[in-house]
Order: structure tokens, then C-alpha cells, then sequence
């Protein structure tokens, strides 16, 4: 197992990709903190990892608030000693919509978690890293911090450069202290909430229009990306993005524009009877 006596603190794990990502990681040997902004939301993950014969605990914590971050990663240094892996998962996208149409409240709730909850978590474990003289810090960021997409707004589009930029800024910045720090962006991602707020037809014809190895990304896939980049194998590998995309950042295919402003379309629709 390639993380054995390693303690990982995964944000957003309780469901969807972190909590892939902390089901890797555990399998490898971490120690893993599942986080959600309510304890009772990680505690099947946890259960989860615990009866594969993994430890992993919950801490609540909302990581846009730096006091709640803060204490997170007190709470794990006192229970386990130490953090060696950071995994910045947790993000939010609010629905599709054009940028002449986003509301400044909605903007700045998607560069408040996205954004600054990133820093926040950076900020807290860096001193305990530095302290060990080596860490892991693994930013999930998204196809759309590398190139722009169009299954979300601008404001997501522009949250997801700024965890890339972020990410190159640290990668130069803790390079003297052994800590590594890269970014892991997926691309169309089967998750249960993915699966529930899409049809097979429209996974079918994004899969053909735009994804050459054919069909969406697992949380499997993620998991596996964070491993490598957790482990001891990635030690001279900083400051670079990780596409896990089937391959779509190679080209968009044919224009989508008017299948993708209809499905914004719908989406508002269905949000506006709620």
C-alpha cells in the first residue's frame, strides 16, 4: 500500500468525487478525514471505508470559513499527528447560465468556496507540512480551469483558472520545503449526481461529440489520479494540471452552443417552479 502511516484530509468527501478520492486513498493505507459542512453527511463514507478495513473519521467544516478550516485541520493533527495529504475537492457550480444574467450574490457564493476555501485549507496545513518537511497538496480543479466550458457559467469557468493559477503560484512558492502541489482536472464525471440530473441520451451525445476514449470519467479515475499524486512516485512532479478527461481537451468537436443554451434553458425552468 502506497500511503501507509499517511493522514489525508479530502474536503467535500462525503459524496461524488471526494468521496472516491478518499476511497482510494484509504485503500492505499491513509488515514483519511471525510469532510462535509455537516457530520452526519460523511458518516456513510466513512462507514464505508472503515468496513473495508480502512480508518477515516469525520470533521465538519464549511471551507469557506477559515476559523471552521482552521479547526479541521487542528482536529486531525491531534488524532492522527500529522498531515500529509491535502485534497481541495469541495466546490460548488450554481446553474448554467449566461454571464449577462449572473447575479453578483451568486458570483461571489461560487468564488467563495471554489476560490477562497482553497486558500483557506492551503493556508492551515502549510505551516503543519513545512513543520514535517514534506506534504502532498492536491487541488481538484475542472476542464474549465485549462480551457473554458460551456456546462457551466463564467463564474465557474473563472473560479476553476483561478484554483489553476493558484495552484502554479504554490507549486513555485513551497518548492524549498518538499511540498508538492499539482491539480487534477476532470472532465465529464459519472457521479450519482451526474447520473440523477442527466439523461443517457445526453451522456450518449456528449460522449460522441466529445469524448474520444468514449464514455464519462468514474470517481474511480479520480481516485486513482490522487493516489499517484499523493504518493511518493510524484516527488518531482509540481506546479502541473492533470487533465482526467477521456480526452476532450483535444477538441471540442462540433459547435454546441444551441444544445447547451437550451439545456440552460431547461435548467432555469425547472429551477424557477421550485
Amino acid at each position: 500500500m502506497e500511503l501507509q502511516g499517511k493522514t489525508a484530509i479530502v474536503t467535500g468527501s462525503a459524496r461524488g468525487i471526494g468521496e472516491g478520492i478518499a476511497v482510494c486513498l484509504a485503500r492505499e493505507g491513509a488515514k483519511v478525514v471525510i469532510n462535509s459542512r455537516k457530520e452526519q453527511d460523511c458518516q456513510e463514507t466513512v462507514e464505508r471505508i472503515r468496513a473495508a478495513g480502512g480508518t477515516a473519521i469525520a470533521i465538519a467544516a464549511d471551507v469557506a470559513k477559515e476559523d471552521q478550516v482552521t479547526a479541521m485541520v487542528a482536529e486531525t493533527v491531534r488524532q492522527f499527528g500529522r498531515v500529509d495529504i491535502l485534497v481541495n475537492n469541495a466546490g460548488i457550480e450554481s446553474p448554467p447560465t449566461l454571464l449577462k444574467d449572473i447575479s453578483e450574490e451568486v458570483w461571489d457564493r461560487v468564488m467563495s468556496v471554489n476560490v477562497k476555501g482553497v486558500f483557506f485549507c492551503c493556508k492551515a496545513v502549510i505551516p503543519q507540512m513545512m513543520a514535517q518537511g514534506k506534504g502532498k497538496i492536491i487541488n481538484v480543479s475542472s476542464v474549465a480551469g485549462v480551457r473554458m466550458t460551456f456546462f457551466g457559467g463564467a463564474n465557474y469557468t473563472a473560479s476553476k483558472y483561478a484554483v489553476t493559477g493558484l495552484t502554479n503560484h504554490l507549486a513555485w512558492e513551497l518548492a524549498d520545503s518538499h511540498i508538492n502541489v499539482n491539480t487534477i482536472a476532470p472532465g465529464a464525471v459519472l457521479t450519482p449526481l451526474a447520473e440523477q440530473n442527466t439523461t443517457q441520451e445526453y451522456r450518449d451525445m456528449t460522449t460522441k461529440r466529445l469524448i474520444p476514449l468514449g464514455r464519462w470519467c468514474t470517481i474511480e479515475d479520480l481516485g486513482n489520479a490522487a493516489v499517484f499524486f499523493a504518493s511518493d512516485r510524484s516527488d518531482m512532479i509540481t506546479g502541473q494540471t492533470l487533465a482526467v478527461d477521456g480526452g476532450a481537451l483535444t477538441g471540442f468537436g462540433e459547435d454546441l452552443r444551441p444544445v447547451i443554451r437550451q439545456r440552460m434553458a431547461d435548467m432555469q425552468a425547472a429551477h424557477d417552479k421550485h
